[in-house]
């Protein structure tokens, strides 16, 4: 008989399986439970597109993994832009056509199924497979505001906008912060918030950047900020996302889009400061990030073999990533959701024989949703889509923020109004702090998250396509260094999930790292056990599991989160 802490968050495990099936009754008409304000949001949105099917896929109620916030529903003006000049590619005088994957049939279904697991619905390039035939001229164009330390903090930070070589007219809004440590040495690190479709604005203002928003919407200076020993840049991607805006006519879609246009991001900043040219080089970043920071780290490292082989200058020395409850191995990682079960925090969150449907139920619904994105049969039965479904209703009773199973969350409509991002929202669409920052007119409204960003990527199918491999061939190169570290508390991208792709992934040393012994991981000078190293091998690839914390770990443990991150650059062990 299974323990009670084996019953605790059983129906997680089966929403995710069961969203999928979901989306797909809901997007062909027979989704009987939907929030018809929200649909009108998405119409206003949105537009005629919502009209042919696909106006439900993201707002369906019975279970919290696929309830959006209201806010992500804000109506938002068009936004008209300018035309930026072309620019030619710093490295080969011509633009690469990216590869890009086969469409997958029954995209919908999959991309409802993990694209609201990813924490970015709250936390809140080339559209085209043909080659490019432009001619670009020869300069990033860079605008911005050097704000010094008058909004945020003790060290030099600038922000503006880089305008993209690839692209008609797109324009990526950064917020860069010196290190506060040793700004002519230290390492360069980008973070990406998830969503997809999310502002990094909103870590930098709430987790790991180098100031966090008070209630009467003045600044306190974070000492727990990752710029601490590094240069770091919090970046707003993909285009349309937070204060980034571009051409309607050359949206993104998938991570080919997010490859590209972070490569040609980091060409142009490299153009404004050439003090960083060549200096060692990260990126990390937090749940959708599992896509996003494999792809541009991807990217890159392909376009730094073809630098090697002509011998010429390397701009952006790639030396590794981080990622925090990630979601890279979508469809294994939702075979793992039942494994919260055996959580460490004493808290039920259904009795035992809800969890035994639950997990009698979860394989038939998971191999429901495999057949449908197999078969493109985008319309499941009735009796199929309310038999997964039902399984859902205890863990919505228990009360409990999925991202974050410590915290009981109560009445509401969905799990994301369990946080409370009111400071930032206004903090970020003041008239005078957008000033100090160089927002642009064209972008006056922020927005955690932009759900038309989130929709193209969930109809491309992105959301459901495995990049592991692309981390295998990082690891493989055996110069680039990676970081898995997951909050245990966290339902949606958790530490069983995690550890599961990890493990499993083809690469050169695959048995040592899986052979390794769990060991704990020290803090605080050897003081503090803030975590499990549950697999390693030497300092090339860590999975950390650490403890008192959910989806966001710099926001829950800032101290470790700081340790962890300072360990990692200065390429130590855990």
């Amino acid at each position: 008989m299974a323990s009670s802490s084996r019953v605790r968050s059983a129906g997680v495990a089966v929403a995710v399986a069961v969203a999928a099936a979901a989306a797909v009754a809901a997007a062909s008409g027979s989704g009987k439970e939907l929030d018809q304000d929200l649909v009108r949001g998405l119409d206003q949105e949105l537009g005629p597109e919502l009209n042919q099917g696909l106006d439900r896929v993201a707002i369906l109620q019975g279970h919290p993994l696929l309830d959006l916030p209201v806010s992500v529903f804000e109506t938002r003006p068009r936004e008209q832009t300018v035309m930026a000049p072309n620019e030619r590619t710093p490295l080969r005088g011509g633009l690469q056509t990216p590869q890009r994957r086969k469409r997958l049939a029954a995209v919908v279904v999959g991309a409802v199924v993990v694209g609201a697991i990813a924490l970015g619905w709250w936390w809140s390039s080339s559209g085209s497979s043909t080659a490019s035939t432009k001619t670009p001229s020869s300069e990033h164009q860079a605008s911005g505001a050097n704000v010094g330390s008058a909004i945020c903090g003790d060290a030099h930070y600038e922000s503006g906008y880089i305008t993209l070589a690839n692209k008609k007219d797109d324009h990526y809004f950064y917020w860069y912060s010196e290190s506060r440590n040793d700004p002519e040495n230290d390492p360069l690190v980008v973070w990406l918030t998830g969503g997809p479709g999310c502002s990094s604005m909103m870590a930098l203002l709430s987790e790991n950047g180098p100031c966090h928003v008070k209630s009467d919407l003045s600044t306190e200076i974070n000492p727990y900020s990752w710029n601490d020993k590094a240069n770091v840049i919090w970046l707003d991607q993909p285009t349309n996302v937070g204060f980034s805006y571009g051409s309607e006519a050359d949206i993104d879609k998938d991570e080919d889009d997010v490859g590209d246009n972070f490569y040609w991001f980091m060409h142009g900043f490299l153009d404004k400061h050439t003090e960083l040219e060549g200096r060692d080089f990260y990126i990390t970043g937090e749940s959708y990030a599992g896509h996003y920071v494999p792809a541009a780290a991807h990217k890159i490292w392909q376009e730094n073999k073809a630098v090697k082989e002509a011998n010429a200058t390397l701009r952006i020395n790639l030396k590794g990533i981080a990622i925090g409850n990630g979601l890279t191995n979508s469809l294994l990682q939702m075979e793992h959701m039942l494994d919260m079960v055996d959580n460490s925090y004493n808290i039920t969150l259904m009795n035992q024989t809800d969890y035994e449907q639950a997990k009698k139920k979860l394989p038939e619904c998971l191999k429901l949703v495999e057949d449908l994105v197999k078969s493109g049969d985008l319309s499941p039965t009735d009796d199929q889509f309310k038999d997964c479904q039902l399984l859902m209703n205890p863990f919505q009773g228990a009360h409990r923020n999925p991202y974050d199973i410590r915290l009981p969350c109560g009445d509401v409509p969905d799990p994301t109004q369990c946080y409370d991002l009111t400071n930032v929202k206004k903090f970020l669409n003041s008239p005078n702090v957008q000033a100090a920052l160089g927002v642009s007119p064209n972008r006056t409204q922020w927005l955690e998250c932009d759900p038309r960003v989130g929709l193209e990527f969930m109809k491309s199918g992105d959301v459901i396509v495995n990049y592991e491999s692309y981390v295998a061939d990082l690891l493989n190169d055996g110069d680039v260094r990676v970081l898995l570290y997951v909050g245990d508390a966290d339902t949606v991208c958790n530490w069983y999930g995690n550890k599961a792709w990890a493990t499993g992934l083809e690469w050169t040393h695959k048995k040592e790292f899986n052979a390794a012994e769990e060991r704990p991981f020290l803090t605080a000078n050897g003081t503090v056990h803030a975590g499990d190293v549950l697999n390693e091998y030497k300092t090339q690839f860590t999975l950390l599991r650490v403890f008192n914390s959910g989806h966001m770990v710099p926001q829950d443990q800032p101290a470790v989160a700081l340790e962890m991150i300072n360990k990692f650059l200065l390429n130590e062990a855990f």
